[in-house]
């Protein structure tokens, strides 16, 4: 215990969480199931309402067909997000309370199994899922805006060329090609937004799990927890998820192995065989690659409490029983006695 509660640096916090993955690699893909499995439900249902997806083909811009794709493409995305929202959201709650648990588990090398870190997060799933909603709504506002912007920026273009190319249209369409500029802007603004508020907050899951506390008092503890420190949560986080993100894709590379974009005409569904390997490989990819980042932010969080609080110290005093009390200040100098 002593050797593993000592301050880490960012490789050995990636270090150790490669160790855990692939010493309990069971472990932590069992738990992992439930949110990619939720996923997967909310992806069948989405198919059932909609159909398969619709594909843009390059070289075919016609401006009434892209109009109307992308009116569907929207009222498409709304629903996709809503149905995130609730089962992902879910998932994501139950994998993260529950990974954390098991993180805590096996690095302070105690042993522990899929039930029962399920069984941990009873007590603290609804705060945890608070918890995920207010980092969401912290994460995704700027990005919506910026969204919002460029599907309206594109509906005008659409509806500017198929009035017809003349002075004044050409005039709106520079106009609207630099608020297309703006729009980009704003989208890799929200982004970079995202990864600042995901991470400032990242410790708050830990911080609720394991210390037991309310979903407002977990998320000031992670900032606090954060503070000076963010570069190297942020680099951290970072890499894990291109490591996933990588993996994942390299799963659903049969999906686009079984059909080519570039003969499909128009308004052409994708085939099922596509469907077929995207989903399959999505769900396996993020069972496999989900646990990466929340196993090294659980470490994080175990760091960080080192680093401010002395943590290793204060099981050490636990293990025999005492307080970890700090230390009485030093006694006056004896050969001094009259100063004072």
């Amino acid at each position: 215990m002593q050797e593993v509660l000592r301050p880490m640096s960012a490789s050995q916090v990636l270090d150790r969480t490669f160790y855990l993955y692939r010493k309990h690699f069971v472990l932590f893909a069992g738990i992992a199931v439930a949110g990619p499995a939720l996923s997967l439900v909310a992806s069948f249902i989405q198919l059932g309402i909609f159909g398969k997806p619709i594909m843009l083909v390059p070289g075919q811009p016609d401006p009434a067909i892209l109009q109307d794709m992308l009116q569907k493409l929207v009222v498409q995305t709304m629903a996709s997000a809503i149905l995130v929202l609730i089962f992902y959201t879910i998932g994501q709650a139950i994998a993260t309370g529950a990974t954390v648990y098991a993180v805590s588990m096996v690095h302070l090398g105690k042993d522990t199994s899929i039930a029962e870190c399920y069984q941990s997060i009873k007590p603290t799933f609804w705060r945890i899922l608070r918890i995920l909603l207010a980092i969401y709504v912290r994460m995704i506002w700027p990005l919506v805006i910026g969204y919002t912007l460029f599907f309206i920026l594109t509906f005008a273009m659409l509806r500017t060329i198929r009035a017809g190319v003349g002075g004044a249209q050409a005039g709106a369409i520079l106009a609207i090609f630099a608020g297309f500029i703006f729009a980009s802007l704003a989208i890799v603004g929200g982004l970079v937004w995202m990864v600042y508020v995901y991470c400032r907050y990242s410790l708050a899951i830990p911080a609720c799990a394991l210390e037991k506390l309310s979903a407002q008092d977990a998320l000031a503890r992670s900032r606090s927890l954060v503070a000076g420190s963010m570069g190297r949560i942020v680099g951290i986080y970072l890499l894990t998820i291109v490591m996933a993100a990588v993996l994942a894709s390299v799963l659903q590379l049969p999906a686009f192995f079984s059909m080519n974009i570039f003969t499909m005409k128009p308004g052409d569904q994708v085939s099922a065989a596509f469907m077929f390997w995207s989903l399959l490989g999505g769900f396996l990819g993020r069972i496999l690659a989900g646990p990466i980042a929340t196993v090294a932010i659980a470490l994080v969080y175990y760091d960080q409490r080192v680093r401010k609080e002395a943590f290793d110290l204060q099981l050490m005093m636990d293990a025999i029983g005492q307080p970890a009390t700090p230390p009485p200040p030093p006694l006056a100098n004896p050969a001094a006695p009259g100063i004072g």
